[in-house]
């Protein structure tokens, strides 16, 4: 019984400990499984979690780039030209004309004053006769007098309708340059309360300097006005600005953006074809464009009335012309020949009593530098005197040859601080010779302001008349 009993007891400790035993290298190879386990499955997920993403970024990046290339080379040149289109820098304003902008009064071939001296073609030859040449040797080589046949025409009405049918064909294309201005001006009515007052004009398209439009229009239409706008149709307009004006010509230039203006208009519209108006010729007909009676847009056809009126202005003279068209207040408007140039501007002040219902135009030929200098912003000198010029009787009672009169020196003028006097006749402008008022403007228009010009004068105020030279310092006209 002891040793069955013994027997029991060491096969159960024997179970026990081989229990311990497998206890132990179970937890052995559990812990080994676990280690092992977590090691390679780490290593695989990290492997897969990075690739992958890599993968997709790289290719995203090579389409997102070769899509951008694309891109970049179609938009480009377009992106280039709508954001460097107002960048583009302002062409300068040449609106001289190179073939009489040197003319004087005194350069005009008049009737009757031609050259005596000048030997004149023989009718028939193509080259004048020369001196102790034989005539009968060239006789026979003349030309045959050509026959004339008169054949009387009744004109008609179709006649008459073709006529008028030229007529608004010229104006139509004249109003290609002119364009409707609207501004805006602050004022007040009777009892002091704030209105605004909208004014209606024509404005004149001079030029294209590449970024924008210049307008010549009228002064008093545009100076005061707290917005300026051209009117295309009743729903689309474009901002405008005052660039540069002249007080005393009640004259001043406006500029619209080219980015502003639609294209469908901006197509339609051609700066202005300026003539020259040294050669009119009372009797012509002529047709007035803007607003010559007081409406925008409106056409009226007349003839030239009277030419060879002047009117001084402060270092000029510039020429008037009068017409048969009805004036108003609100006249404002472009004359132009039967070519569609236009030979003057519709002035409402310079105009002379004698014909203050009838529209008065200033000559082009003498404002082409005024309005090419407002154009381009260009100072313009002030000397500070008006002057008139001398007939040769006048020039003989004083003893020179050349020289302009001068009626008035502005006060605290640059004249007036060089010590001009009325009643002075300057002759010289460093040694430029002066011979009328046209002649000293284009001399001193050629300085630039702080400029030191040397004035050579006869003083006619003294019982004893005598030669000086006055130091005159030139001055940028401002404007009022």
């Amino acid at each position: 019984m002891k040793i069955n009993s013994f027997h029991a007891e060491s096969m159960q400790a024997m179970k026990k400990g081989m229990d311990i035993k497998m206890s132990e290298l179970k937890k052995g190879n559990d812990n080994f499984e676990f280690i092992k386990e977590q090691v390679i499955v780490k290593k695989h997920k990290k492997l897969k979690k990075w690739l992958f993403p890599f993968l997709m970024t790289v290719t995203m990046a090579i389409l997102f780039g070769l899509i951008s290339a694309v891109t970049f080379c179609i938009a480009e040149p377009r992106l280039y030209e709508l954001l460097h289109r107002a960048k583009e820098e302002k062409t300068p304003v040449d609106l001289q004309d190179k073939d009489t902008e040197d003319i004087d009064d005194n350069d005009l071939i008049r009737p009757g004053l031609e050259d005596t001296n000048t030997v004149k073609p023989t009718p028939g030859l193509d080259k004048p006769a020369v001196q102790g040449e034989d005539p009968d040797i060239n006789e026979e080589v003349k030309d045959p007098e050509p026959v004339i046949v008169e054949r009387s025409i009744d004109a008609d009405i179709d006649d008459y309708k073709s006529i008028y049918d030229d007529i608004k064909s010229i104006a139509y294309e004249g109003n290609k340059s002119v364009v409707k201005v609207s501004s805006i001006i602050n004022t007040s009515d009777w009892f002091g309360n704030p209105v605004e007052r909208e004014v209606e004009t024509s404005g004149l398209v001079i030029a294209n300097n590449n970024t924008e439009l210049l307008i010549l229009v009228s002064l008093d239409r545009v100076k005061d006005a707290s917005a300026i706008d051209i009117i295309f149709s009743d729903t689309i307009a474009a901002k405008a600005e005052l660039l540069d004006f002249e007080s005393e010509l009640n004259m001043a230039v406006i500029a619209v953006k080219l980015v502003d203006i639609p294209e469908l208009y901006l197509k339609s519209i051609v700066p202005a074809k300026l003539g020259e108006s040294y050669t009119i010729i009372v009797g012509s007909p002529i047709i007035a464009i803007g607003s010559p009676n007081g409406h925008p847009e409106s056409v009226e056809v007349g003839i030239i009335t009277s030419k060879g009126s002047h009117i001084s202005l402060t270092d000029n003279r510039l020429d008037l012309f009068n017409t048969n068209i009805q004036s108003n207040d609100n006249s404002d408007g472009f004359i132009i020949n039967l070519n569609g140039e236009v030979i003057g501007i519709i002035t409402r002040n310079l105009k002379e009593d004698l014909n203050k219902d009838l529209s008065t135009a200033l000559g082009i030929s003498k404002i082409r530098s005024i309005i090419t200098k407002l154009a381009n912003e260009t100072p313009r000198i002030y000397f500070g005197v008006r002057t008139d010029d001398m007939t040769e009787a006048a020039k003989a009672e004083h003893g020179v040859e050349n020289g302009i009169y001068v009626e008035t020196v502005q006060a605290n003028s640059p004249a007036f601080a060089g010590g001009l006097k009325t009643g002075d006749i300057i002759i010289e402008v460093d040694e430029a010779l002066v011979t009328n008022t046209n002649r000293f403007y284009s001399i001193i228009s050629e300085y630039n302001p702080g400029d030191k010009v040397k004035v050579k004068i006869k003083r006619t105020s003294n019982t004893n008349e005598k030669d000086l030279v006055l130091d005159v310092i030139v001055q940028e006209k401002a404007n009022k």
